[in-house]
Protein backbone atom coordinates (compact mmCIF):
# COMPACT_ATOMS: atom_id res chain seq x y z
CA UNK A 1 0.00 0.00 0.00
CA UNK A 2 1.26 3.48 -0.78
CA UNK A 3 2.46 5.43 2.21
CA UNK A 4 0.03 8.25 1.45
CA UNK A 5 -2.96 5.91 1.72
CA UNK A 6 -1.83 3.91 4.75
CA UNK A 7 -3.92 6.08 7.08
CA UNK A 8 -7.05 4.99 5.22
CA UNK A 9 -6.61 1.49 6.63
CA UNK A 10 -7.79 2.93 9.96
CA UNK A 11 -11.58 2.48 9.88
CA UNK A 12 -12.54 5.68 11.69
CA UNK A 13 -10.25 7.81 9.54
CA UNK A 14 -11.55 6.11 6.40
CA UNK A 15 -15.15 6.88 7.41
CA UNK A 16 -14.20 10.48 8.15
CA UNK A 17 -12.53 10.93 4.75
CA UNK A 18 -15.45 9.27 2.98
CA UNK A 19 -17.89 11.54 4.80
CA UNK A 20 -15.83 14.59 3.87
CA UNK A 21 -15.76 13.57 0.20
CA UNK A 22 -19.53 13.10 0.13
CA UNK A 23 -20.06 16.39 1.97
CA UNK A 24 -17.78 18.32 -0.39
CA UNK A 25 -19.48 16.87 -3.47
CA UNK A 26 -22.80 18.09 -2.09
CA UNK A 27 -21.34 21.50 -1.29
CA UNK A 28 -19.97 21.96 -4.81
CA UNK A 29 -23.22 20.81 -6.40
CA UNK A 30 -25.07 23.35 -4.26
CA UNK A 31 -22.67 26.18 -5.13
CA UNK A 32 -22.83 25.49 -8.85
CA UNK A 33 -26.62 25.20 -8.76
CA UNK A 34 -27.12 28.42 -6.79
CA UNK A 35 -24.78 30.28 -9.15
CA UNK A 36 -26.48 28.85 -12.21
CA UNK A 37 -30.00 29.66 -10.97
CA UNK A 38 -28.94 33.15 -9.87
CA UNK A 39 -27.56 33.96 -13.29
CA UNK A 40 -30.52 32.41 -15.14
CA UNK A 41 -33.06 34.31 -13.04
CA UNK A 42 -31.31 37.68 -12.90
CA UNK A 43 -29.03 37.62 -15.96
CA UNK A 44 -26.73 39.80 -13.89
CA UNK A 45 -23.04 39.13 -13.41
CA UNK A 46 -23.13 41.59 -10.50
CA UNK A 47 -25.75 39.52 -8.66
CA UNK A 48 -23.74 36.39 -9.36
CA UNK A 49 -20.70 38.05 -7.78
CA UNK A 50 -22.78 39.29 -4.86
CA UNK A 51 -24.07 35.79 -4.14
CA UNK A 52 -20.53 34.39 -4.34
CA UNK A 53 -19.29 37.08 -1.94
CA UNK A 54 -22.15 36.45 0.48
CA UNK A 55 -21.18 32.78 0.59
CA UNK A 56 -17.61 33.65 1.58
CA UNK A 57 -18.38 36.58 3.91
CA UNK A 58 -18.80 34.44 7.06
CA UNK A 59 -15.37 32.91 6.48
CA UNK A 60 -13.81 36.34 6.02
CA UNK A 61 -15.47 37.68 9.16
CA UNK A 62 -14.97 34.70 11.49
CA UNK A 63 -11.58 33.33 10.43
CA UNK A 64 -9.50 35.70 12.61
CA UNK A 65 -11.06 34.22 15.75
CA UNK A 66 -11.02 30.61 14.56
CA UNK A 67 -7.42 29.93 15.55
CA UNK A 68 -7.86 31.27 19.06
CA UNK A 69 -10.99 29.19 19.58
CA UNK A 70 -9.25 26.10 18.21
CA UNK A 71 -6.54 26.49 20.84
CA UNK A 72 -9.05 26.73 23.70
CA UNK A 73 -11.37 23.82 22.96
CA UNK A 74 -10.98 20.13 22.26
CA UNK A 75 -10.43 19.51 18.54
CA UNK A 76 -12.94 16.69 18.35
CA UNK A 77 -15.72 18.94 19.67
CA UNK A 78 -14.76 21.72 17.27
CA UNK A 79 -14.86 19.28 14.37
CA UNK A 80 -18.29 17.98 15.35
CA UNK A 81 -19.71 21.49 15.81
CA UNK A 82 -18.32 22.86 12.55
CA UNK A 83 -19.60 19.86 10.59
CA UNK A 84 -23.01 20.25 12.19
CA UNK A 85 -23.16 23.99 11.40
CA UNK A 86 -21.98 23.47 7.86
Amino acid sequence: MLTAFRALSERNFYLYVLGQIISLIGTWIQQVTVSWITYRVTGSAFMLGLIAFAGQAPLLLLAPWGGALADRFERRHILIITQWIE
